[in-house]
């Protein structure tokens, strides 16, 4: 396929419309449309490929695996090393494991599963993990080994309507979920969801010419028209939009446009231009690596915004990182042998092991923090994920008393008080608690971000039915989150099955702090010479609990 100038200028637009974004939302809210132009781009060129390849009867599958790993994982590779590195001096004690779990699930090319799982109730904030934009990446491997396979199954003559059915199809899967099922996180990390972008582009590659616009002038119109709707996208959506869902067509098909219309003046004169040509080429390492220093900044700042400063200072610094990154790694192994690609991938893999074996006992060493100051680390065997069993906690050399405590994070905060109370007044209690929803039954599907999250949650709460059946006094503690709409009817319902002899108290919400003062002082000890005023936090009881 003859190389083009203005998909690099497209490429360009694309990790600016990201990085502007990433910079802080608020200038570009709909900036993240930068991450599907790429998708078109790469559904369009890499389909381009195979099938001119294939037309010349040159295609193989193994060259074409190869080709994409050359292309994508050294540089990958040494990103996610620099970076686990960085996050070792950067990161403490508590969110260090959460990088290395993140670290290997992007490793491997399925992050996109591993964020799409996460209750980000506890840990590091998503704008603080430099491994959040690691889920496209993860998407575009995925399916780069989809695409050849359908590319060879499918005869060629039926390319375009079983492309068109599974476009249709798949965007009706994901604004499905993304509208009637809440299910709107799941479908942004989904490949499922995601794939109809790549075959918008593939789309081109097998019919662009049919649809390209024959009129020079009308030519001209259509697409600068499609490169102002992408800019009015980016303006326009915002991180609350119903996305992907539909409303991703408008920029996915404006890129199809731009694409397709090739020798228009805007790709031959705008998109081609020399400054747009050098940031597309540097694109793929623009885009590894500006979010994962900006991530580092944020969590080493403690806040969001970046100063003009900090903001000029990243600028140089993601421009030298992306540069020496695409001269001397990208260009290189595009033209390295095979046997080499494979003992270098090899030697990174042991490096970020050997990273990952080592990061947690070095990061004590910088930061050496006991964990009770900075985790919860009492009662977690009764608790979500590390669930084993029901706890029983307080006096435990008397008989065992009818007392159940159940709720979300805010019990496992009280399962140490009670357990010292208890052992001081005389009496135990059995606890069986979660993550981010309380243990009442009958909360809906519908508040929860994935599947797994609700099979814990459902696992749990047959724990905790049973132990409500067989306590007379229940303790229940909750943020009482107003996101989970189901919660003030499953409570209601919970209400009218009790007993009598059952008694339920509330245990209220104690308060929470704005910034975490471990990362405020550095360490566990009060530093006199930062800002340790702090806001405190209250979450209110919904009034549609209290009338219950």
């Amino acid at each position: 396929m003859k190389f083009r100038n203005d998909i690099q200028g497209l490429r360009a637009i694309a990790v600016l419309l990201v990085l502007i974004f990433h910079l802080n939302s608020s200038y570009l809210p709909g900036g993240f449309i930068g991450v599907d132009i790429f998708f078109v781009i790469s559904g369009y060129l890499v389909s381009s490929i195979i099938i001119d390849k294939k037309g010349k009867d040159s295609f193989n599958l193994s060259g074409f695996y190869i080709g994409r790993v050359k292309r994508i994982v050294p540089a990958y590779l040494c990103f996610l090393i620099i970076i686990f590195l960085l996050g070792c001096f950067v990161y403490f004690p508590m969110d260090i494991g959460g990088l290395r779990k993140n670290i290997f699930y992007a490793a491997i090319f399925n992050s996109n599963n591993y964020l799409a799982s996460l209750d980000t109730y506890f840990g590091a904030s998503s704008s603080e993990n430099p491994l959040l934009h690691t889920w496209t990446l993860a998407i575009e491997m995925q399916f780069y080994f989809i695409l050849p396979l359908f590319l060879m199954l499918v005869n060629r003559k039926y390319y375009a309507p079983v492309l068109i059915f599974l476009i249709i199809a798949l965007f009706g899967y994901s604004y499905y979920n993304s509208t009637f099922l809440s299910n709107k996180s799941g479908m942004y990390f989904s490949l499922a969801a995601r794939m109809p972008e790549f075959l918008i582009g593939t789309l081109m590659a097998v019919k662009g010419s049919l649809l390209e616009v024959k009129q020079p002038r009308f030519k001209n119109l259509c697409s600068l028209g499609a490169l102002i709707t992408i800019v009015i996208t980016a303006l326009l959506l915002n991180e609350k939009s119903n996305f992907p869902g539909v409303i991703v067509l408008v920029p996915c098909i404006s890129v199809a446009f731009i694409l397709i219309n090739s020798d228009s003046v805007l790709n031959k004169s705008i998109l081609s231009n020399k400054v747009l040509v050098y940031i597309g080429e540097l694109s793929y390492s623009i885009y590894l690596w500006h979010w994962g220093l900006m991530a580092l900044l944020r969590y080493s700042n403690l806040r969001y915004q970046f100063t003009l400063s900090e903001v000029a200072l990243l600028m140089i610094v993601i421009g030298v990182f992306s540069y020496l990154s695409y001269k001397y790694i990208e260009s290189y192994f595009r033209k390295i042998q095979t046997n080499n690609l494979i003992k270098v991938i090899s030697a990174s893999l042991a490096i970020l092991c050997i990273t990952a074996y080592l990061a947690p006992k070095v990061n004590n060493a910088i930061y050496p923090i006991p964990k009770k100051y900075s985790y919860a680390t009492f009662g977690l065997d009764s608790h979500s994920d590390t669930f084993k069993f029901p706890e029983r906690f307080g006096d435990l050399n008397k008989k065992k008393d009818s007392i159940l405590l159940i709720g979300d994070s805010f019990a496992l905060m009280y399962k140490p008080v009670l357990d010292y109370i208890g052992k001081r007044h005389g009496f135990n209690f059995l606890t069986v608690t979660n993550d981010g929803t309380p243990l009442i039954p009958g909360i809906a599907r519908e508040d929860f971000s994935n599947n797994s999250l609700f099979t814990r949650y459902q696992k749990l709460s047959k724990q905790s039915s049973a132990l409500i059946k067989q306590s007379n006094l229940i303790l229940i503690s909750s943020s009482w989150r107003h996101e989970i709409t189901s919660l003030p009817q499953a409570f209601g319902a919970f209400a009218k099955l009790l007993r009598p002899n059952q008694t339920v108290i509330i245990l209220s919400n104690f308060p929470s702090l704005n910034k975490n003062p471990i990362k405020v002082n550095r360490g566990v000890v009060r530093n006199v010479s930062v800002d340790n005023n702090y806001v405190l936090k209250t979450r209110q009881i919904p009034d549609e609990i209290i009338r219950i």
